[in-house]
């Protein structure tokens, strides 16, 4: 599954990459986080996702309420003040997922223009809970992701 978009926030460009492109920044914008654990450009970070939403659609899960999900990424493919791309694996009820995230940056006039890419692979969760609520809980997950940026970067 893939998802893009873009919005412009009022912010100093060098603010921004300090966001973007540091992994303690970034693990912080992260939803639900209840640890986290920084090496450099790499993160580890373990969270906790309520599913009662969705497995109330699902019959053979609808005992499930919340997934603990481990989360390894790193912050790579840094082109210094024009992109950063985030990427991991994770895992939750044994079951393995990858994401990724690519932002490229640009000055416009007073503004900062974050143009961003999300995808993921998330091998067996579609079969277990079904496509299109698989789908439904990535996309909230990625908003939720980057409305927490554009705030952080509001804020700044």
């Amino acid at each position: 599954m893939e998802q893009n978009g873009e919005f412009e926030v009022e912010a100093d460009m060098d603010k921004v990459w300090g966001v973007i492109s540091d992994a303690n920044e970034f693990s912080k914008l992260l939803p639900d986080v209840s640890s986290v654990s920084i090496n450099g450009d790499e993160f580890e970070v373990r969270f906790n996702v309520d599913i009662r939403k969705y497995t109330s659609k699902f019959m053979g899960a609808s005992y499930l309420s919340n997934l603990n999900v481990k989360f390894s990424g790193s912050v790579k493919n840094k082109n210094l003040k024009k992109h950063v791309e985030i990427e991991g694996k994770g895992s939750a009820v044994g079951i393995k997922f990858s994401i990724s995230l690519g932002l490229d940056i640009s000055q416009i006039e007073k503004r900062v223009k974050v143009a961003w890419k999300a995808g993921m692979e998330t091998g067996g969760f579609a079969k277990i809970f079904g496509e299109a609520t698989i789908d439904e809980a990535i996309k909230t997950t990625v908003e939720q992701v980057i409305e927490n940026i554009k705030k952080r970067l509001t804020l700044m």
